[in-house]
């Protein structure tokens, strides 16, 4: 049987604004839990977040150890890269997470004539965009386009403006996914959701 493990954890997890990127601080007292612990913990916060509730990196998240608890005989650091993912994708399966979608910045120029099968595709992209009418009867369009749903659409855009459309794009930064939209990506190693799998993964790898 593996050896006994005994660490306690109590993280306050909420969202951060959009960009800010994971914060990470400790209230936690080294009379409970031992500064050696608390930096251990404070290492595998990042990579629990690393692979969500669907497999993609968890961000803009403001994370807080409220407090921890050590076991003078029976706990060894190991025990808290065992418990540290485990308490916070707890937290997140208990809380929720919004998922994200990239965005690109677009800026098309087609022939006016061209408008009607543009405009029919850029609703189906859930596009969001400006018209203007320029010089030479020339549609000028700008606005933002998620990338899931616009990755073939350079290709196309040769037929749908019989070679006559022009488009430019850059990286725009993320949105929130509509709420029908599902993208998962395949776990890497096991679930810390599945406690008493993970637990037996880890510590077997861990004594390896």
């Amino acid at each position: 049987m593996p050896k006994p493990c005994w660490a306690v954890l109590r993280f306050f997890i909420e969202p951060g604004e959009r960009g800010s990127g994971l914060r990470y601080r400790s209230l936690a007292r080294e009379e409970r839990l031992l500064e050696s612990y608390q930096n251990e913990v404070a290492r595998r916060v990042p990579e629990a977040l690393l692979q969500g509730l669907y497999g993609w990196e968890v961000t803009d998240l403001s994370v807080t150890l409220l407090e921890g608890e050590h076991h003078v005989w029976h706990t060894h650091p190991l025990d808290f890269v065992v418990a540290t993912p485990m308490g916070i994708m707890d937290g997140l399966a208990t809380t929720g997470t919004k998922l994200l979608e990239p965005l690109l910045r677009f800026r098309l120029s087609a022939p006016e004539e061209a408008a009607g099968r543009l405009l029919h595709e850029l609703a189906e992209m859930r596009a969001v965009y400006e018209t203007s009418v320029g010089q030479g009867g020339r549609m000028e369009m700008e606005g933002l386009l998620p990338v899931a749903t616009s990755l073939d659409f350079p290709s196309r855009l040769g037929s749908l403006t019989k070679g006559r459309g022009v488009l430019s794009t850059s990286f725009a930064g993320y949105q929130e996914a509509p709420p029908d939209v599902r993208a998962e990506r395949p776990r890497r190693g096991v679930n810390p959701l599945d406690q008493a799998k993970y637990i037996l993964a880890v510590r077997s790898a861990l004594s390896g």
